[in-house]
């Protein structure tokens, strides 16, 4: 039997615009693959994912060319994705708004992994798409799928002013029989078709740069609802529920894997059998909490560097700064120094309203 694949309800809102600038049904449409409109009030709710394959379908053979795949990415918001939507648009750069959504890829929906990573001068965006179990067939369809990168692509142009395009689309799938300007007037790049991945290729220089919604303070608070969230739905995943507490304690001293273990209900051994299988280990938990916090708090010009330091779990500043160099190669000080620099010359060139 299938594993039941869903994705997060929010989607429904770009469908139903995409329908609706379309002239096709919203509300007929959705009840023929049986999608409840009402779903898209409940943040939390899900819908069948094969249901909504289908129904792209349908909407394609109507409207013709793969339109409805783009123009449902034309009409994403990021509110869409509820906290995570907000979380994305308050991330410092479009390099950590997309290593975000990599990160909590399991709020959006269950049916695949995404990957966020550098290889020399570019930024690699790649969705690995599960299969299912009994006929080995993609979860996700190609219209689906691209519908999805392109959805990427349309979030980039908005948290960075529009003015960005990908160096390349890579597609796991063959390329359709039918003449499609709009996905390649969309894109406005070279798309590749049968590759090994599924991929949206972006510069690396360009992706790195602030992005205009960035705030700090904000992206942190909702990093933390993220992460109650994450604990509610994937209670298989450890690694959000040691984040929670590793959240709670580290403004008293970071905790000790024991303990943690012991607030979790698990044997010290236990925990660490359970961290191995998913591929990570507690110290690796600690340290990649410990730095996003801190690339956090020190754009926070109200915050000093030893305050900061205490924050995230270290006896002495001594020891902040010499992890602090291992994370980002400079001293506090100078981080610190290079964002305000460069947030003084982004307001000048866009002012704020």
């Amino acid at each position: 039997m299938n594993a039941y694949y869903s994705t997060l309800s929010g989607w429904i809102i770009p469908v139903t615009r995409a329908m609706k600038s379309l002239d096709l049904d919203p509300v007929k449409t959705l009840e023929m693959f049986d999608i409840d409109p009402a779903e898209v009030n409940d943040p939390e709710g899900r819908i069948c994912v094969e249901s909504l394959g289908n129904l792209f379908t349908f909407c394609n053979k109507r409207v013709g060319n793969r339109q409805f795949n783009i123009e449902v990415a034309r009409s994403f918001h990021p509110s869409a994705l509820h906290a995570l939507g907000y979380a994305v648009q308050s991330a410092f750069s479009l390099q950590e708004a997309l290593e975000r959504v990599s990160q909590y890829k399991r709020v959006v929906s269950n049916c695949s992994n995404m990957d966020t990573y550098e290889s020399g001068d570019e930024l690699i965006v790649e969705l690995v798409v599960y299969r299912y179990t009994d006929s080995g067939r993609l979860v996700l369809s190609p219209d689906l799928i691209e519908s999805f990168l392109a959805t990427l692509v349309q979030l980039s142009r908005d948290l960075v002013g529009g003015d960005i395009d990908p160096i390349k689309i890579q597609c796991t799938f063959e390329r359709s029989s039918d003449d499609c300007p709009v996905v390649s007037e969309f894109f406005n790049c070279p798309i590749e078709y049968g590759c090994e991945r599924n991929a949206v290729v972006l510069d690396l220089e360009q992706a790195k740069e602030r992005a205009f919604g960035n705030n700090p303070a904000i992206n942190q608070l909702h990093i933390e609802i993220l992460n109650k969230f994450m604990s509610r739905v994937d209670k298989t995943n450890l690694t959000y529920l040691i984040e929670s507490k590793i959240l709670e304690e580290l403004p008293m001293g970071a905790p000790s894997q024991a303990d943690v273990a012991k607030q979790l209900g698990l044997s010290l051994r236990n925990l660490q059998r359970k961290l191995s299988e998913q591929g990570t280990c507690y110290k690796e938990i600690l340290d990649n909490t410990r730095k996003r916090l801190t690339l956090s708090y020190i754009k926070q010009p109200h915050m000093s560097i030893s305050e900061i330091g205490y924050l995230v779990g270290f006896s002495n500043v001594a020891n902040f700064n010499r992890a602090f160099r291992r994370w980002e190669g400079c001293a506090p000080g100078e981080y610190r120094h290079n964002y305000l620099s460069t947030n003084s010359m982004v307001e000048h060139i866009h002012p704020r309203a």
